[in-house]
């Protein structure tokens, strides 16, 4: 069976500061996030099975997504909602491991902090 990979984006607005940090983002100030996540899996369907030909579906996708992720974070402090230092590198593993234990089929986070800087994550890269 063929497996591919489908990407849905996302935006958000939070705020947030490295205390300790010394430079411009020990200072209260805010972003606006671009989020892609990669699903992978395989192609239901791309026989004529009686499957909906889909890895998953981007409705049910950017719900879950939404839900677990969006929601929570968007026009928030994150410092507040959060128990790590909240660099994109920890909010991008918290992501992934949010994503993880609710059974959703993560290859990627990709997490842009500003237009021409981010973080990926695969679900490799994980610790416990």
């Amino acid at each position: 069976m063929a497996k591919a990979t489908i990407v849905k984006e996302f935006t958000f607005d939070a705020a947030h500061r490295l205390e300790g940090y010394q430079g411009l983002c020990q200072n209260l100030h805010g972003h606006t996030y671009k989020l892609q996540v990669g699903i992978y899996g395989p192609v239901k369907n791309e026989a004529g099975a009686a499957d909906d030909g889909m890895v998953w579906d981007f409705v049910k996708l950017k719900q879950a997504i939404k839900e677990k992720i969006i929601d929570k974070l968007d026009h928030q402090y994150i410092n507040e909602l959060v128990s790590f230092r909240p660099t994109s590198e920890n909010i991008a593993l918290w992501m992934m491991k949010t994503l993880l234990a609710a059974n959703i089929p993560v290859k990627f986070i990709r997490l842009y902090e500003t237009p021409t800087s981010y973080v990926e994550i695969h679900e490799g890269d994980i610790g416990e």
